[in-house]
């Protein structure tokens, strides 16, 4: 019978956090599978716990990113966290999925349509009431949405 673990995976993209199960054998193996790379960072989340994260993943052409408490930049991909372990890389986290998520804030750019709210010109010719004249850039800060049980 194989052994499991859990691991805690943040998408900062769909803002999911959920338990994932991985084979408690599978090593680093399973942190590549998970974050969907073999470039992987590892930042200290608390002490006992370690996130891993794509130490490539601020590139361009960015459409998500995760904010975590405390550290002084911004964390792109798929986040795992698992338990420190003397025996093995990792184990189930010691706390819920509830209490970690509350470390964490995912963020998005999004663009808002500005438009016209009076006639005037501009070097192209005439704006009407209500015609595009250009958009706002603003991000989106949300909580991550927890999703009890395995996937």
């Amino acid at each position: 019978m194989t052994k499991t673990t859990i691991l805690y995976v943040l998408d900062p993209e769909t803002t999911i956090f959920r338990g994932v199960t991985v084979s408690a054998d599978a090593g680093i193996k399973g942190i590549y599978e998970l974050i969907g790379s073999r470039k992987i960072d590892a930042v200290l989340f608390d002490e006992r716990h370690s996130l891993y994260l794509n130490n490539d993943g601020l590139k361009d052409g960015l459409t998500a990113y995760t904010i975590f408490d405390g550290y002084p930049q911004p964390l792109a991909g798929k986040l795992v966290l698992a338990a420190e372990s003397r025996d093995r890389l990792y184990r189930t986290p010691l706390m819920s999925l509830t209490a970690a998520a509350r470390h964490f804030e995912c963020c998005r750019p999004v663009l808002d349509p500005v438009y016209a709210t009076g006639c005037g010109s501009n070097r192209k010719g005439m704006l009407f009431v209500g015609a595009l004249c250009g958009f706002q850039a603003r991000i989106e800060r949300r909580a991550p949405t927890v999703t009890e049980g395995e996937a």
